[in-house]
């Protein structure tokens, strides 16, 4: 999935999102949640401790927000409580899992050339926000190695507590925007050589990705996928 166009993979992310979202049965929700798995995992490979990490906050969520609906007698539809939260939690986790595969297999510069040269938006509000998202990575790398100095630092036999709060005090944060600041300064230098502050022109067009014959492929075998689902939700309930 890597090799199709990234505009083609977000509409069709949004897609299946609409259809998580609008169904309640969680049979197809549960079938929609596993074939998104086996395709992060066994097609795409990735690897199982990122794939539960990347999960997570969307298992996380998904508990949180549907425990309230299980403690419900009923719903409109008749459902138990029981019922209407698992519908809810798994829908939660059928939408991450979308939100998981489209990270996990476009680039985001590529990304950010197709809205920029085929969707037509601002080119300065497109990669800035390519920027910010380029610094995460490496924001998160100094926070660890910032952790492991302040943790090198303490006395031997320090508390648990103290190993567990060092590199999160006040300093570390200083030092975490003072090297963000730096690194935006040379981002917005950067963007300013490309052209990316002029009021007029097109831009730079390399490596616009383009529509193929795969990606038409791709989009029509996920409609089938979805209707199949829906008829075999269909067909289960009235059984």
């Amino acid at each position: 999935m890597t090799r199709l166009d990234p505009l083609v993979k977000l509409c069709v992310a949004f897609v299946v999102i609409a259809f998580a979202t609008l169904n309640d049965r969680p049979a197809e929700l549960a079938a929609l949640a596993a074939l998104l798995a086996v395709l992060l995992l066994a097609v795409e490979r990735v690897p199982p401790r990122r794939f539960a990490l990347a999960l997570a906050p969307f298992l996380f969520f998904a508990v949180t927000s549907s425990w309230i609906y299980a403690l419900a007698p009923s719903n409109v539809y008749g459902w138990s409580g029981w019922q209407v939260a698992l519908a809810v939690g798994l829908r939660t986790v059928a939408v991450g899992m979308v939100s998981m595969l489209f990270a996990f297999t476009t680039e985001p510069g590529d990304l950010a050339r197709a809205l920029v040269h085929r969707a037509r938006l601002p080119r300065r509000f497109v990669f800035g926000a390519l920027a910010a998202i380029q610094f995460l990575p490496v924001l998160a790398e100094e926070a660890r190695l910032a952790r492991l100095v302040a943790r090198a630092a303490l006395p031997p036999g320090a508390s648990r507590l103290a190993v567990a709060m060092a590199g999160l005090r006040a300093d570390g944060a200083i030092a975490l925007l003072a090297g963000a600041i730096r690194r935006a300064g040379t981002a917005a230098l950067a963007m300013e050589l490309r052209g990316l502050s002029a009021t007029s022109g097109a831009g730079s067009t390399w490596r616009v990705p383009r529509v193929g014959w795969r990606d038409a492929v791709f989009a029509t075998g996920v409609v089938i996928a979805l209707a199949s689902l829906r008829a075999a939700g269909v067909a289960f309930g009235r059984s």
